[in-house]
């Protein structure tokens, strides 16, 4: 249940907004704190607030900076000034938002702000950031197969897509290069592996142990 401190003596208009402020902080928890400021007194100028602890103020704390300049620009001043970082709650990260409230007059006399205190969420987010990071400059490709033959089958892809054309238009020399590259990942270390490539291009076993020879002389 949030913490509310309310002021008995409220501008009819301000008190209107009482049950959207409440209904805020109940919503979003003692982390979020809501206020509503009247700005006929300006050294006085908070008449309900919940959550309180966030910014540590209560009843008749006096109206920010951030008021005081909307309230200098008057009509021309903004009416939603939105998710600011404000960082002037010592060790603690907060995002505010102020909503100017105006009477039929379009005369501005208070408004609704929220500073929601994200420092833990925050902290999260670094934390999650570092369980996260890599190591950009060490990228590699590695594929989780289901068997053996698919393993086999993605480092044959990755290798005809590396020479640029189907194993049956390859030259001589870009048969060498394929099976220096597929030695190159391994897959001559799996049993099988070199009659597999052998049938694929159509040579013998005799001719594919040259190639083999070639590319690791």
């Amino acid at each position: 249940m949030e913490k509310q401190l309310v002021k008995t003596n409220i501008h009819p208009l301000l008190r209107s907004y009482l049950p959207i402020a409440e209904g805020i902080a109940s919503t979003f928890g003692e982390f979020c704190e809501v206020t509503l400021h009247d700005f006929s007194d300006v050294s006085s100028s908070i008449v309900a607030i919940f959550n309180g602890e966030v910014t540590g103020r209560r009843i008749g704390s006096p109206v920010t900076n951030l008021g005081l300049e909307i309230l200098r620009k008057g009509e021309n001043g903004e009416d939603l000034i939105l998710n600011y970082p404000n960082s002037t709650v010592p060790q603690k990260y907060i995002k505010s938002s102020s909503m100017i409230i105006r009477d039929e007059h379009d005369e501005m006399i208070g408004c609704l702000c929220i500073n929601m205190d994200l420092t833990y969420l925050k902290m999260n987010h670094t934390f999650a950031e570092s369980l996260m990071a890599t190591n950009q400059k060490k990228t590699r490709k590695e594929e989780f197969s289901q068997s053996i033959t698919e393993l086999e089958d993605e480092i044959i892809e990755d290798a005809v897509n590396q020479i640029g054309k189907p194993v049956a238009l390859m030259n001589k020399e870009e048969r060498e290069a394929f099976i220096a590259y597929l030695d190159k990942k391994g897959l001559f270390l799996i049993k099988g592996a070199v009659q597999r490539v052998a049938t694929l291009l159509d040579i013998s076993k005799y001719t594919m142990y040259n190639y083999l020879d070639k590319s690791q002389s």
